[in-house]
C-alpha cells in the first residue's frame, strides 16, 4: 500500500531555502577551524560531530515548524507521516525488511568491488563489532528522524506532484546537494577532489535517496525510512570498513561506492517496474468494476 499524506500548501521554496541555508551555517565552524578530511582513516572529530548533529536535525525542524506554524503541533506529527500508517505488525515487518535493503545492495557492492580489486574481504563481523553499532544506532536514531521528517514527510509529498518518477530523482539530487557542505569537507570521499566528490555523492544520493523514498511510499509512514538511513550509516558504512583488512576508499568500495552504483540503479528500476505493474493492475480493475 501507498500512502503519503497531502500537503495542504506547496511550502516547497521556503523549506528548501532554511534547510541548505541551516546546513551552511552549521558547517561553518568547521570551515572556519580549517578542517579537511584528507584519508578515510582520519576520525571524527567532537567539533565535526557537533555541526554534523546540528545539519541533521535542520530538515525536521523546519518541515515540523513550518507545518505547525499552519496547522498546529499535534496536526503536523499525522500530517509529516509520523503517525502509523499499518498495524504495527505490518510496520515493524516494513521496518525489519528497510534494515536489510541498505546491507544488501553494499554486499552485492563489495562483490563487485572485490572482482575489480578495489576491495579486500578479510573476515565476518562477530559480536564485538555488531554490539557497538547496534547501540550507536539506537542513540542516533532522533539524528535520522532529524533528516527524514524533512525528506520524506515534508519534501516528499510535494515533489510527488511533478510525477512519481520525476519526484523521486529530483528529491534524491535534493538530498545530495544539501550535503555539499559536508562533501566538500572530505565528508563522503576524503582525499578525492571537491570536484570529483560533489558530482560523486549527487549521484550516490540520487539513487540511495530514491531507494529510501520508494521505502516510505511503500510503507506509507517514515519509520521504515529511517530505519534504512540508519542501517546505511549505522551498518553498512562501518561494517564496509571492518570487514576489510585494509584501508577502504569509500568512492571505490561501500555502500556509496561507484561499485554499488548499477546494483542501485537496478533495485530503482525494479522498483519502478513493480510500481508500473501494479498501477496497470489496478487500473485495469477499475476499468472491469
Amino acid at each position: 500500500m501507498e500512502r503519503t499524506n497531502p500537503p495542504d500548501s506547496p511550502g516547497l521554496f521556503p523549506f528548501l531555502a532554511i534547510s541548505f541555508v541551516g546546513a551552511w551555517l552549521a558547517m561553518v565552524p568547521l570551515w572556519l577551524d580549517g578542517l579537511r578530511r584528507t584519508s578515510a582513516a582520519q576520525g571524527t572529530s567532537p567539533l565535526a560531530a557537533f555541526c554534523m548533529i546540528l545539519m541533521m536535525l535542520v530538515p525536521a525542524l523546519t518541515a515540523f515548524g513550518l507545518t505547525a506554524r499552519r496547522h498546529g503541533p499535534r496536526a503536523a506529527v499525522r500530517i509529516l507521516g509520523l503517525t502509523r500508517a499499518t498495524p504495527w505488525r505490518h510496520e515493524l515487518r516494513s521496518v525489519a525488511v528497510a534494515l536489510t535493503i541498505p546491507l544488501a545492495l553494499t554486499a552485492a557492492g563489495l562483490a563487485v568491488a572485490t572482482a575489480a580489486g578495489r576491495y579486500s574481504p578479510a573476515h565476518l563481523p562477530g559480536p564485538a563489532v555488531i554490539t557497538p553499532l547496534v547501540l550507536s544506532a539506537l542513540v542516533s536514531l532522533p539524528l535520522y528522524f532529524g533528516e527524514e521528517l524533512g525528506w520524506q514527510g515534508y519534501l516528499l509529498p510535494r515533489l510527488l506532484r511533478h510525477g512519481r518518477t520525476r519526484g523521486l530523482l529530483i528529491g534524491g539530487a535534493i538530498w545530495g546537494a544539501w550535503h555539499v557542505p559536508m562533501t566538500a569537507l572530505g565528508g563522503s570521499y576524503p582525499g578525492h577532489s571537491v570536484l570529483l566528490g560533489i558530482p560523486a555523492a549527487v549521484v550516490t544520493a540520487t539513487l540511495l535517496g530514491t531507494v529510501i523514498a520508494t521505502v516510505r511510499l511503500t510503507t506509507g509512514s517514515v519509520w521504515a525510512a529511517v530505519a534504512a538511513h540508519v542501517s546505511l550509516n549505522e551498518f553498512a558504512l562501518p561494517l564496509t570498513r571492518e570487514v576489510s583488512d585494509r584501508l577502504v576508499d569509500p568512492l571505490f568500495a561501500g555502500p556509496l561506492s561507484i561499485s554499488t552504483w548499477p546494483i542501485t540503479a537496478l533495485a530503482v528500476l525494479v522498483a519502478w517496474l513493480a510500481h508500473r505493474r501494479r498501477a496497470g493492475t489496478r487500473a485495469a480493475r477499475t476499468a472491469a468494476a
